[in-house]
């Protein structure tokens, strides 16, 4: 049976599992917690029932079926999130099996493991405070296996000042601590946490981003933002088809181009892509990325050499006006491949064109103004289209997305002999006057088209535009906000409440002050930040910032922990006597031992030193009057400091 201090020690241990998986639940699989609930139901009926610990072939049993359905649930190991939830499963069954202090020991030393694991998926500024309060109760139930008896003031006010004295630690290991490269390689997150942006395009598939509220990346622009109409956030360039589907040409070879110098005016920017898996960037084209993990992979699109995870930043310069004139003739043989014979009608209409114009781009025009003056509609929930997709969608349904109207337009010039493209990113944006930036959403993905036109070069066509002009005017938030599906992925975000924007956009500057001094703070930000606060780094001045960090706090903290006591002066009848016990000490060698009443260090002086006995004995009688006594006066306080000094012995 548990005792009262046990049973007290092992609730806290479960509210702090509790406490770090709660947090996990997007990552880990709901019924993760059940299994929680039950070891720790379990667990308790060994301590306070007297029940058996599992035998070794059940904790085996309990091990396989767990793994297994960790297995079930994410189809792969080499992945961020199954092997989060393997941690987790570890810190639960280690429940029971859990029979010494040590035992206990070891699961709050892995519940502090999987709290930093956390951070792993989420960053923002909210995820500190979470982790504060989660380190807050660890810290609890450390000191409640050494309680007998509930303290929780007492333990939260310990647990407070611990964190406290931590806190200039912390700050100086942020400051100084070098960033460095990871020592190893770290698997990626899986699907669910990869950026929503495609390498690949069916039609709906971009509508489905529309019922996401998430935040995509930020921009900062150096001076004056460009136009809303020249905010198409290029990403990938999707080239080959095949059976109504778009994908990135893979036959490009290994050799990688090089980016031309840019022409006429420029702007500088900066682009921070939230956390995720980075396969590709997002540029303002003719761009140009200055980093040197970044290559150029021509047709305008910057890729990294491997993918990147996390919190991504980058900076851009870029020439919006520069004519794009990048072409060989075997690029423009592949965009005018059209694979099999499906969608014959909008085959025939294109060969229509191509008879009836010489010029291609009066075929550009004719497409554009099919567009225009039919009874064409821009909704987020087209009607599901068959094989032939295009020839259902521009003949029959008229009722699409972005890129319903870019897949098609392609496909129309393609077959009406004009080599043409798909690009797929993002377009416009909301900015945020109070901090100068720029975010883009995952709701404000955008697919156009590219022509190639002798002479003038790849020419961006948007051929949603022609249907809903204020797509790009207004931005996707105001055009779409009325219609069924927006941001049905996102019910709780601040963006579906016309309301909030102003507590949105304020909540959004916190978060971005903290991605760009904490989350972005690296080498070169750290050579910077150290330079102004210690003019030059040396051994000598990081020591000096150490003790400063360090040291002074903690002295701070000692003072106003004993600081009391040492300042505090006794009583003046107390000091009187103590400087008598003093004196007589150096005279005779006899000291008070602690906890000795003054009535026996007087009868212990009377038979060790007698020559002293009168002296100390009266002493210890005005004492006593002075400082037990509510009746005693000035004059026996005023006799009692005359008494202090020991007077001459008798021979």
């Amino acid at each position: 049976m548990a005792s009262g201090g046990e049973g007290y020690a092992v609730k806290w241990l479960l509210l702090a599992q509790l406490a770090v998986i709660v947090p996990l639940m997007p990552i880990i699989p709901l019924w993760m917690v059940a299994v929680w609930a039950l070891f720790a139901w379990w667990y308790w009926q060994i301590i306070s029932a007297a029940w058996p610990f599992p035998s070794a072939v059940v904790k085996v049993g309990l091990v396989t079926v767990s793994v297994l359905g960790i297995y079930l649930q994410y189809r792969q190991w080499l992945a961020l999130e199954p092997m989060v939830a393997t941690l987790v499963l570890a810190v639960l069954l280690k429940l029971i099996e859990m029979k010494t202090r040590r035992d206990r020991w070891l699961v709050l030393l892995l519940c502090y493991f999987v709290l930093a694991c956390r951070f792993l998926f989420e960053q923002q500024i909210s995820a500190l405070f979470v982790a504060t309060l989660q380190v807050l109760i660890l810290l609890l139930a450390q000191q409640a296996m050494y309680r007998q008896r509930p303290a929780a003031l007492a333990s939260l006010r310990l647990a407070a000042v611990m964190l406290l004295q931590a806190l200039p630690l912390m700050l100086f290991l942020f400051l100084v601590f070098p960033r460095i490269g990871p020592l190893w390689s770290m698997p990626l997150p899986s699907v669910k946490a990869q950026t929503a942006m495609s390498d690949s395009l069916r039609f709906g598939d971009i509508a489905e981003l529309s019922q996401s509220g998430a935040l995509a990346f930020r921009v900062t622009f150096d001076g004056l933002p460009p136009a809303p109409a020249q905010r198409y956030w290029r990403g990938l360039v999707l080239e080959h088809y095949r059976d109504g589907h778009w994908t990135v040409d893979r036959l490009r070879g290994w050799r990688r181009p090089t980016a031309g110098p840019l022409s006429g005016p420029q702007i500088d920017y900066t682009v921070t892509l939230e956390s995720g898996v980075h396969n590709w960037l997002y540029t303002l084209a003719v761009g140009n990325v200055r980093r040197d993990d970044i290559y150029y992979a021509g047709s305008y699109q910057w890729l990294p050499s491997s993918p990147l995870t996390g919190r991504l930043q980058y900076h851009v310069r870029s020439a919006l006006d520069q004519p794009r004139l990048e072409a060989d003739a075997e690029l423009l043989r592949r965009n005018l491949r059209l694979s099999g014979q499906d969608n014959p009608r909008a085959r025939a209409l294109a060969a229509r064109w191509r008879e009836q114009y010489a010029e291609p781009a009066l075929r550009v025009s004719a497409a554009l103004n099919f567009f225009a003056t039919g009874d064409f509609g821009y909704t987020l929930k087209p009607p599901l289209l068959g094989r032939d997709n295009v020839d259902d969608f521009i003949f029959d349904s008229l009722q699409g997305f972005c890129e319903h109207y870019a897949g098609s337009f392609v496909f129309l010039m393609r077959a009406a002999g004009v080599p043409a493209r798909i690009v797929v990113g993002y377009q416009g944006g909301e900015f945020n006057d109070s901090e100068n930036y720029l975010l883009v959403h995952q709701s404000d993905a955008h697919a156009w088209a590219e022509v190639w036109l002798d002479g003038v070069g790849w020419q961006r066509i948007d051929p949603t535009q022609t249907v809903a002009p204020d797509r790009v005017a207004l931005g996707a938030d105001l055009l779409l906000r009325d219609q069924l599906g927006f941001l049905a992925g996102s019910p709780f975000s601040l963006r579906n409440f016309s309301w909030a924007r102003d507590l949105r956009l304020y909540l959004d500057s916190v978060n971005y002050a903290w991605a760009k001094w904490v989350l972005n703070y690296d080498s070169e930000s750290q050579t910077g930040v150290l330079s102004s606060l210690l003019g030059e780094i040396n051994v000598k001045r990081m020591l000096l910032a150490l003790l400063i960090c360090v040291a002074l706090p903690l002295a701070v903290v000692a003072l106003s922990v004993l600081g009391p006591s040492l300042l505090s002066r006794p009583e003046p009848a107390l000091r009187y006597y103590l400087a008598a016990c003093r004196a007589l000490a150096r005279r005779t060698g006899l000291r008070q031992q602690q906890g000795e009443t003054a009535a026996a260090f007087l009868t212990r002086v009377q038979c060790e030193a007698p020559r002293w006995a009168a002296w100390f004995g009266e002493m210890y009688e005005c004492f006593e009057r002075c400082y037990y006594r509510a009746d005693s006066t000035a004059e026996q306080l005023a006799k009692l400091r005359k008494l202090r000094r020991p007077r001459k012995a008798a021979k």
